[in-house]
This record gives structure tokens, C-alpha cells and sequence, in this order.
């Protein structure tokens, strides 16, 4: 009886000694919002130029504003007020803003930090003004399409600069009269973010701006990232955003249950974590998908019946089924923003136009199903199928060039190899197969991203060239397609398609130029007929998009929705307060 006793208090000295130690060993994240990085892939922050660390362009969000700023809430994408405030719209084509110069840059502040202690005190306050709008109008202007931000500011303003400001504070935008523009079109050109006019053109990095989280330097320069603390002139509910490199991402699932971290932007395969199910530590948020995969075939090696029959072979439902190991004990699971599980053939694509976007759930192109069965006696005896898996989507890219690699799949047809950079960018290649990210799966879609790009993953630059045509239009230069692009269209070759790549480029740029509904579906439509007749690729399926959270945050405080960053709700973020 008596060592009954002794075994009973010593089971419970044993639970209360790990209580005790599980609540001072714990690691407490409480205002810190923690995200993970590779180690040898450091965020690198320029809010004009794409960068190919996803998080780099997402950090944007934390560290600036543009006139008009970008944002999510349950039911879509809302233009929030930033610098700018909108007052009106004369004449169809000027428009008046309101410039917000009330607003500090971060460089007003004088930022130390010793360990966790974080101290912020008031210096030479510095207001955002006319001037760094223009500045920052020049730097995009001079970057020219290697910016995103260009290639929708240069197809609004009639000029790159703006009247005023006046008494009110107040400029005027001219916008081209071509166009009958509506409020949200005009903020979402006016969203682009804004540098103070002291800041380099070129320089490496950004840390000023004016928005929700200021930088704190890093310990050990260059080698550590910044962290981030709340700007005292803003809201931010959450005082941390701190920054916390592993050295593979696949770990990272892991991390997140030991608590080294707190919030997971991606998932592999944007699938539901298996080790991550419990709901009483973490909650998950789903959002539209804006990546796609696709395989664009090389025309300067494949003529047209080739890709025909090559488009027929590679089979997207096969290739998905395999990728989420449909039906099979290793399934990867899914789940959509509406709360539907595992409906993968929702996110299969049979156009450039992925399946989610307004152009096919609209019913304006009909994409063709039914592609036949292919006639493999046109093809060559091996088709050579490229991906680089030095950029984003490594996971991913692996599996699918596995995939691809399976002889039982596409009759030994198919030779997929991961290659370099340097290949890509020779063209030394039949098919590449691709990650387009960031399409924007509501009115508008960059198709310059799919097929004016120029084939390098380490540098953005669209080919876009322009010119007056006699009617005085502007339309797009046959220059465009000058052999630097995915699909290695080259409009100065002579060749059977040649007329045909000039007509799909007037159509591509006359849906990208044009902002009357009417004439954007038309031209989509125009688009998938020219496409589907010159098979220049094929349109796989697209990636869910899944993130984790710790149950530390308040699940409500947290939207996501479509092509709005991540965080560009961050500031609004709370922890639970039950």
C-alpha cells in the first residue's frame, strides 16, 4: 500500500516538474508575427522590380504605400486610401488626388534594438511630398518593363508626371481619354508603391517608406535580415514582424509545430499539412489561386502539328491525378477558399485563360475539352521538356518533371530534365514547363508575364516595343516578338505561322490596352481562337494556395483574398483574447 502511495505523489511530482518546465521552456511569440525563409535565399526588398524569393515582394506590404494600397477582405479586393485620397474624375481623363502630407517616412524615427527591447524616439520629421511621387514616377519610368508597375502606368498616363499640387494639396493625373475609366481602375494604376525622393534609383535594397512595420537593422550586417517593428504613426496591432531562416522549406511545417515560427504563407503543393491537423493550435486560410503550371512549347523547334499533337499528349488530369497522389493512400489533400475539399478537377486548365479566372467562369472563351487522341507518328522521338529548380516552386518542379519522366505516361515521348538558368535563357529546349505566377484571376490577367517574357528567372523584363500605326493608334511592334520569349517567337522569321503570331500579338495587345469591357472580351476571345489554331502550349492546371497560422492570432482578424499580397492586412492582425 504504502509504495502504491510513494508511486502515485512521484507520478505527480514527475507531471508537475514537465508543467513547469513546458511553461518556462516554452517559446512565447506574443507580438511577434514570425515567418520563415531559406537561409541561402534572403528576402531582398525593391517594390517595383519582382524578385524571385516570393517573400521579398510580399515584405512590400509591411514597409510601404503607394497613393492607393491594395488590400483583402472576406468578400474581395478593396483600394484603400494610402498617401492618396481620391476626389474626382473630370472630363473622363483627369484625374484629381489628394496627396496625404500628413504622412511621416520611417527615417523620422531613430530605430535601436538590443535583443527583444525595441526603442523608437522622434527625430527630424519628414513628410511624404510632390517630390517623391516624382521620384518615384522617374525610377519606375527608367526601369521600363522590367517592372510590372511600369507596364500598367505606362498604359494609363498620357505622361509620366502630374499638375500641381495646389492650395488643397490636390494634383491632377491626366489618364488617356481612349479609355472610359472607372474608380478602382484608376486606384489600382495609382497602387504602386512610393519611395522618398533622397532614395537611390538603383540601390540593392529598400527599408524607407511610410508604411505599418519600420525596419530595425540587423545585428550583423549583411548577414542577418532586418526585422520589423511598428511604426508609431500607424495602427499595427502586433509590435514584431520578425524574420526566421531554415535551411530547407520543407522543414518548415515542422518548425511551425515546434513553435519557432507562428505563420506559413505556403504549403508545399498548396496541399493540407498532415502533421499540422490539430485546430486547437493552428488554423488554416485559402485563397484564390494565382499560380499556374503550364508547358509552352519552343516554335522554333516544334511547327505547328507537332505542338498540335503535343498538346493532346501531355493529358493535365493525368499529370494531376499523379501530382496529388489522387485516389492513393498518399494523397495530398486540398481545400479551397469556400471550403471545398479535394475538388482538384476544379483547378485543371484548358486554355491560356486558367479555369478560375472571369473570362472562362464567365463563359467568354469556351475552351476545348477534348483534345483527341494524339498522333504520336508527327512527333519527334523524344521531346525535350526543361524547368529550373533554382527559383520558387523546387517542390514542385521536381515532382512534375518525375511525372513527365514516366515513360508508361506519354509512351516514352517525353524526356524532362531540370537545367540552368543560362539553358533557358539559350533556348536550348522543345517545351518549358513553368510556374506563372501572380495572374490575376478577376478582370484583369498579364499575358505579356506568359508570353512576352523574357525566358530568364533571374531578371524580369517584358519585350514589349510599340509604334504609331497610320491610323495613329498605338499598337504593338512586330519587334515584340523578337525570339526572346518562352515559346521563342520570332515575328522576323519567315514561316507558315508568322501571320498568325503577328494577329495573336495585335489581339494580345489590344486585351491588355483596352479598358472597355466590351472590347477586352472580344479580344479574349479572339485570343483563344488564335491560340488554340498555333498550340503554343499546355495549360496544366493551377496551384491552391494555403497558409497556416498559429491559433495565437485571432482567425478573423486575418483575410486573404486573390492577387491582394498576403500581408497586406498585416497591420490589422490581433492575437486571441480568450
Amino acid at each position: 500500500m504504502n509504495n502504491r502511495k510513494w508511486w502515485i505523489i512521484g507520478a505527480l511530482a514527475l507531471v508537475g516538474i514537465i508543467a513547469l518546465l513546458y511553461f518556462f521552456l516554452r517559446k512565447d511569440l506574443s507580438n511577434h508575427i514570425v515567418i520563415p525563409y531559406i537561409s541561402h535565399q534572403k528576402p531582398v526588398i525593391d517594390p517595383h522590380l519582382p524578385h524571385n524569393v516570393a517573400l521579398s515582394d510580399k515584405l512590400d506590404e509591411v514597409l510601404f504605400e503607394g497613393l492607393f494600397n491594395i488590400s483583402a477582405t472576406p468578400s474581395g479586393v478593396v483600394y484603400e486610401d494610402g498617401l492618396g485620397e481620391f476626389i474626382d474624375i473630370v472630363g473622363n481623363s483627369t484625374v484629381i488626388i489628394r496627396l496625404n502630407a500628413s504622412k511621416k517616412w520611417h527615417s523620422s524615427y531613430s530605430v535601436t534594438a538590443d535583443d527583444d527591447e525595441v526603442t523608437v524616439t522622434e527625430s527630424q520629421p519628414r513628410t511624404f511630398s510632390d517630390q517623391d511621387l516624382r521620384f518615384t514616377l522617374r525610377r519606375i519610368q527608367q526601369l521600363g518593363s522590367l517592372s510590372p508597375d511600369y507596364i500598367l502606368v505606362s498604359q494609363a498616363l498620357e505622361t509620366w508626371d502630374f499638375e500641381g499640387p495646389d492650395n488643397n494639396n490636390e494634383i491632377k493625373f491626366r489618364f488617356k481619354p481612349d479609355r472610359e475609366w472607372k474608380v478602382d481602375e484608376i486606384k489600382d494604376v495609382l497602387s504602386f508603391k512610393i519611395l522618398p525622393h533622397d532614395a537611390e534609383l538603383a540601390a540593392a535594397s529598400y527599408e524607407t517608406g511610410t508604411g505599418p512595420y519600420l525596419t530595425v537593422p540587423p545585428a550583423s550586417p549583411p548577414n542577418d535580415v532586418p526585422r520589423f517593428y511598428h511604426n508609431p504613426a500607424e495602427a499595427a496591432e502586433l509590435k514584431f514582424v520578425d524574420l526566421k531562416p531554415f535551411v530547407d522549406n520543407s522543414t518548415f511545417t515542422t518548425e511551425l509545430k515546434n513553435t519557432n515560427i507562428n505563420v506559413l504563407l505556403e504549403t508545399p503543393f498548396g496541399a493540407v499539412s498532415p502533421i499540422l491537423g490539430d485546430a486547437e493550435d493552428y488554423f488554416t486560410k485559402s485563397n484564390i489561386a494565382t499560380t499556374f503550371f503550364a508547358v509552352l512549347f519552343n516554335t522554333q523547334r516544334l511547327n505547328r502539328e507537332q505542338r498540335t499533337e503535343l498538346r493532346k499528349l501531355l493529358d493535365n488530369k493525368v499529370i494531376m491525378d499523379r501530382f496529388y497522389k489522387a485516389g492513393t493512400p498518399q494523397q495530398r489533400n486540398i481545400e479551397d477558399y469556400k471550403g471545398n475539399k479535394n475538388n482538384y478537377s476544379d483547378y485543371l486548365n484548358y486554355s491560356v485563360f486558367p479555369s478560375s479566372s472571369y473570362y472562362v467562369e464567365e463563359e467568354i472563351v469556351l475552351p476545348m475539352r477534348e483534345k483527341g487522341t494524339p498522333d504520336l507518328s508527327v512527333l519527334p522521338d523524344s521531346i525535350r521538356i526543361v524547368a529550373t529548380m533554382n527559383f520558387q516552386h523546387r517542390e514542385e518542379y521536381g515532382e512534375m518533371l518525375e511525372i513527365l519522366n514516366d515513360r508508361s505516361l506519354f509512351n516514352g515521348k517525353v524526356r524532362a530534365a531540370a537545367v540552368s538558368n543560362d539553358e533557358i535563357k539559350r533556348g536550348n529546349y522543345d517545351a518549358i514547363l513553368v510556374a506563372i505566377d501572380g495572374y490575376k484571376s478577376t478582370f484583369l490577367f498579364n499575358l505579356y508575364d506568359i508570353f512576352l517574357r523574357e525566358p530568364d528567372f533571374e531578371t524580369y523584363k517584358i519585350n514589349l516595343v510599340t509604334e504609331t500605326n497610320a491610323k495613329g493608334e498605338r499598337v504593338a511592334a512586330p519587334a515584340s516578338f523578337n525570339g526572346r520569349n518562352f515559346c521563342r517567337i520570332d515575328a522576323s522569321l519567315v514561316g507558315d505561322d508568322r501571320e498568325n503570331f503577328l494577329k495573336f500579338l495585335e489581339h494580345m495587345h489590344g486585351f491588355m490596352y483596352s479598358n472597355y469591357i466590351g472590347d477586352k472580351q472580344a479580344y479574349a476571345g479572339f485570343l483563344e481562337e488564335t491560340e488554340q489554331q498555333l498550340a503554343l502550349g499546355a495549360y496544366l492546371f493551377s496551384l491552391p494556395s494555403l497558409a497556416y497560422f498559429s491559433t495565437q492570432f485571432d482567425a478573423q482578424s486575418i483575410q486573404l483574398y486573390g492577387v491582394a499580397s498576403q500581408l497586406s492586412t498585416i497591420e490589422k492582425w490581433q492575437e486571441r483574447r480568450d
